[in-house]
């Protein structure tokens, strides 16, 4: 169905998200000081959904999900500018990007969920973990499909609304190599050039992103991009496969119980595509930016599913969707094979970004797509993606670009005093993209 076409509603959903950030101090180094910097937070406004992460150097802001996509982007704009104000009055910075350029040494809180999967991932592999921010866009399920009572999928044998979960499920894995491509602001890597999106790379890791010193670099099936499914039953059997997988490797290292450390399963899954215990379809792969890129990002994600799931979209994996990605003829949008997204795209958005053809290519038949079913009066908001999309460049590209100008890059590493430096002024250009930001997003809500 066109955009045009009456539609009936089915269901009212709601978009939200997660932002993960660095706190950097006045010289533009790591800060360890976001515990004090939330406290402060807190007791000045005690709505703003603020957190600790993982790391003692890291914060992470929530929102209130809303049917309005606008509603929830505004809400974190003004969540983060409030955040910024109060850090500068400590000497505190938000560093808006998925990886802090120089060498740190991340200091890890000791939570015993945290040092238990230090030993289930290993000790080396887990140092990635407080070393990189991401972005979490959700989107509420297809109306009946989870259980809100046993937080689990149900299965709906012949449901146009369980083959509905199934296109959506399957369309974020197809459209993830493009979303990270277009968040993508992690060139650099504890001081070297590692790839475009370096959070990727050493999140991810893996034989596919050629990169063993990952996260979840020896499992996968906790923490890499999943294969397509072709029912409910495949999903739901593929999460007990990871439950029953996650439990004999947590019994291997400690004495705790199961169940009560991971007292929801649908915890138990660090992948950028996942269902989350909330109803919703979490993509949770994409680096963390300034906020008019994932501004533009949440928009076009949402009126995807939106479209898929409103219009019974049957989203089919081909051959001929390589060349053809993203194309919707009648009631099918056609994807490439699930082999060809794991193994080569989310390789080369990783590694090349625009700079492979190839990838250039997929992410503006994405584009394309997305903007063809988001209403016209987003058009201002969706513009920083369409501008990458013309020009080819990512905030990667242009943090490369920056470094280079300046000076900073000597064989593909930075110093630390030049890390700091760059650190220092994209933190402060924060506060203007946030403006900026706001005030687009405050128009949009009043028409």
């Amino acid at each position: 169905m066109g955009k045009g076409t009456a539609k009936r509603v089915l269901k009212r959903s709601k978009t939200g998200m997660e932002t993960e950030f660095h706190i950097i101090d006045s010289e533009g180094r790591i800060s360890n000081r976001a515990s004090e910097l939330i406290r402060k937070i807190k007791r000045q406004n005690s709505h703003i959904q603020i957190m600790p992460e993982v790391g003692k150097s890291m914060i992470e802001f929530g929102c209130y999900p809303d049917i309005a996509t606008y509603n929830p982007v505004l809400d974190m704009v003004k969540s983060i500018e409030e955040a910024y104000r109060a850090g500068e009055e400590e000497g505190l910075f938000i560093y808006p990007f998925a990886t802090y350029p120089g060498r740190f040494n991340a200091v890890m809180r000791s939570k015993k969920r945290y040092k238990i999967h230090e030993k289930v991932v290993g000790k080396e592999n887990m140092t990635n973990s407080p070393r990189v921010t991401g972005f979490h866009h959700h989107y509420s399920l297809p109306k009946g499909v989870f259980d809100n009572e046993k937080l689990m999928i149900r299965l709906m044998k012949k449901s146009k609304l369980e083959a509905s979960l199934i296109s959506s499920y399957n369309f974020e894995i197809a459209a993830d190599p493009a979303l990270t491509l277009f968040t993508q602001s992690s060139p650099f890597y504890q001081g070297g050039l590692l790839g475009k999106d370096s959070r990727v790379i050493m999140y991810r890791g893996g034989k596919k992103l050629r990169q063993m010193k990952g996260l979840y670099a020896r499992h996968q099936q906790l923490g890499g991009l999943p294969p397509y499914k072709q029912t409910a039953t495949d999903l739901i059997d593929s999460l007990k496969k990871r439950w029953k997988r996650l439990e004999r490797s947590v019994k291997r290292v400690s004495r705790v119980d199961f169940d009560t450390l991971y007292p929801h399963k649908l915890d138990i899954s660090w992948n950028p595509v996942k269902i989350n215990k909330h109803g919703t379809l979490e993509e949770r792969g994409m680096d963390v930016n300034f906020l008019r890129v994932l501004s533009a990002v949440t928009v076009l994600l949402k009126f995807s599913l939106k479209e898929i799931q409103r219009a019974f979209i049957n989203v089919i994996p081909t051959d001929f969707g390589i060349d053809e990605a993203f194309k919707l003829e009648g009631n099918a949008l056609y994807i490439p094979p699930h082999s060809y997204v794991r193994n080569r795209l989310q390789r080369w958005s990783a590694y090349e970004g625009y700079k492979k053809k190839e990838m250039a290519f997929y992410a503006k038949r994405f584009f394309s797509f997305a903007r063809s079913v988001t209403p016209k009066k987003y058009s201002k908001i969706i513009m920083a993606v369409q501008e990458m999309v013309d020009e080819r460049r990512s905030v990667s590209d242009k943090i490369i670009r920056y470094a280079k100008r300046k000076g900073y890059l000597q064989d593909n590493k930075i110093s630390d005093e030049d890390a700091a430096s760059l650190a220092l002024h994209y933190s402060r250009e924060f506060p203007h993209d946030l403006e900026g930001t706001r005030r687009e997003l405050e128009r949009l809500s009043a028409i």
